[in-house]
C-alpha cells in the first residue's frame, strides 16, 4: 500500500469520526430531558453511530446539564441503576453486593456505558464477583481446596464463563433499564435541581 493512499484512509476516517461527533453533538444539544437523550442514545444507536463517540458526548452534555451537581448526580444514578438491578434480578446477598461494588465503582466518564453496553456491565460484575469471592470464600477453605478453586478461578475460560452468565442475566433487562430509567433520572435530576 503506498503512503499517500493510506494518508487519504486515515483522513477519510477522520472525517467521517468527526462528522459523527457533531451529529451527535448537535442531537444532544437540542435534547433538555433525560427522556430525549435516552431516546437519542436508542436512535443512534439503531442508526449504527459509534458508541464510544455516544458515550463521550453523552458525558459532556450531562456535564453541561448538571454543571457542579454532575458528579452528585451520576452517584444518583448509580445508585437508582443498582437498585433497579438488584430489584429485577432477585439476587442472593453476596451478588446484590457485587452488583451495588461493581457500579458503584465505575468511574463518571464511563457510567454511559452501563446503560449502553451490556457486555461493559457483565465484565465489571464479573471482575467484582471474582475478587469478592477469593476474598470472602476462599479464605474460609482448607488449604487443600484453596488451591484447587484458586486455580479454577484464574483460569481464563472460567472468567469468560462468569462474564457470560452475568451478560445472559443483564442483557434481557436492559430494554427495561432504559426505559424504567428515562422516568428515575428525570425525577432524580429535578430533585437535584430544585
Amino acid at each position: 500500500m503506498n503512503i499517500k493512499k493510506h494518508l487519504q484512509e486515515i483522513e477519510s476516517a477522520r472525517n467521517i469520526r468527526m462528522n459523527e461527533s457533531n451529529v451527535i453533538k448537535t442531537r444532544f444539544g437540542i435534547t433538555e430531558s433525560i427522556e430525549g437523550i435516552v431516546s437519542e442514545i436508542k436512535y443512534l444507536k439503531k442508526q449504527k453511530y459509534s458508541v464510544d463517540l455516544i458515550n463521550e458526548n453523552l458525558i459532556s452534555i450531562l456535564n453541561q446539564m448538571f454543571q457542579e451537581d454532575g458528579p452528585k448526580f451520576m452517584d444518583t444514578v448509580k445508585n437508582k441503576l443498582s437498585d433497579f438491578l438488584i430489584q429485577k434480578l432477585n439476587l442472593s446477598d453476596f451478588e446484590t453486593g457485587v452488583i451495588e461494588r461493581a457500579i458503584g465503582e465505575t468511574e463518571v466518564d464511563d457510567v454511559p456505558k452501563l446503560f449502553t453496553d451490556a457486555r461493559f456491565l457483565s465484565q465489571k460484575l464479573a471482575e467484582v464477583y471474582k475478587d469478592g469471592f477469593e476474598s470472602d470464600y476462599l479464605n474460609n477453605l482448607p488449604d487443600f481446596m484453596k488451591g484447587k478453586i484458586g486455580k479454577m478461578m484464574q483460569d481464563g475460560q472460567s472468567q469468560k464463563e462468569l462474564e457470560d452468565s452475568f451478560y445472559s442475566l443483564v442483557s434481557p433487562v436492559m430494554g427495561d433499564i432504559n426505559s424504567k430509567m428515562e422516568l428515575k433520572m428525570k425525577d432524580i435530576r429535578d430533585n437535584i435541581v430544585s
